[in-house]
C-alpha cells in the first residue's frame, strides 16, 4: 500500500497531457463529484502537503473493474483528461474555479478489484516548492516537487541536479554523515548511471532512501524519502 501511495503522489505532481474526452456534462463536463461517482467504499483519508500546499488523499475500493470504471467516467465526464497505463489510469477534471480533481485507479483483482485514490489540487502548484530542511540537497540542484504525510511523519523530495549522479550522491552522503547518518547498503551498479543508498540514523531512529538516475532527456533526477523507523 505504501508503494502505491508514493506512486500516486508522483503522478499527482506531474502534468496530465493525454487523451481528452470530447463527448460533452464539476468542470469535466459531468454531474456530481467524480470522486464519489463510481460509488466507492471509502477506506481512509489522510492529510498530505504537496509543494507546500495542504490537501488530503482519500483511498477507496470499487466493486467494478478498471475498464468499466473508465468507460463510466468517460460517459459522465467527457471533458476529463486521462492517462491509461496497463492496469492503472490517472484522470484529471477541472472545477469551475480552476482547481483540479485527480483520481488514480489501480486494478488489483479480488472482490473489490480496483483501488481509487482521489485528491484535490489548486489550479497551479508553486513553481519552486520549499525544500524540507530534513532532506539533503546537493549543490547545483533545483527542487522539483515535495510531499509530506504529516500523520506518518514522512517526507519525500524530487529534484534535478547539474552534477553527475555519482557526484550528487557523494555530496548527499557527506551531508548526511555530518548529521549522524550512516550508509546502510548501496545499490549502485557500475554498469548503469543510476546511483543510490539507504541511510540510517539512530537518534532519532530514521531511515532515508536516496536514488539518482538519468531520464530520457539526459537530466540527472534525484529522489529522497525520509521516514521514522519507530514511534
Amino acid at each position: 500500500m505504501k508503494k502505491i501511495i508514493i506512486l500516486l503522489v508522483l503522478l499527482c505532481l506531474q502534468d496530465v497531457n493525454a487523451e481528452v474526452f470530447t463527448l460533452a456534462p464539476f468542470g469535466g463536463g459531468g454531474k456530481g463529484d467524480p470522486a464519489t461517482f463510481l460509488h466507492p467504499r471509502d477506506l481512509w483519508t489522510e492529510p498530505v502537503v504537496i509543494n507546500g500546499v495542504s490537501t488530503s488523499l482519500k483511498i477507496s475500493m470499487l466493486e467494478i473493474g478498471l475498464d468499466i470504471s473508465i468507460d463510466q467516467l468517460k460517459r459522465n465526464y467527457p471533458n476529463a483528461r486521462m492517462i491509461r497505463n496497463g492496469n492503472s489510469a490517472l484522470v484529471e477534471l477541472k472545477d469551475a474555479d480552476g482547481g483540479r480533481k485527480r483520481i488514480y485507479l489501480v486494478e488489483l483483482g479480488g472482490v473489490y478489484p480496483v483501488l481509487q485514490f482521489s485528491m484535490d489540487l489548486p489550479a497551479k502548484m508553486p513553481d519552486t516548492p520549499p525544500w524540507p530542511k530534513e532532506l539533503p540537497l546537493p549543490p547545483d540542484s533545483t527542487p522539483v516537487s515535495t510531499m509530506e504525510f504529516p500523520n506518518r511523519r514522512t517526507n519525500y523530495g524530487f529534484f534535478k541536479t547539474a552534477l553527475p549522479a555519482d557526484e550528487a550522491l557523494g555530496s548527499i552522503t557527506s551531508q548526511l554523515n555530518m548529521d549522524g547518518w550512516q550508509a546502510f547498503g548501496s545499490h549502485n551498479n557500475p554498469l548503469t548511471p543510476s546511483k543510490g543508498d539507504v541511510f540510517i540514523r539512530k537518534k532519532p531512529m530514521q531511515m532515508m532512501v536516496v536514488s539518482l538516475s538519468e531520464n530520457e532527456k539526459g537530466e540527472v533526477i534525484g529522489t529522497v524519502y525520509l521516514k521514522p523507523l519507530k514511534e
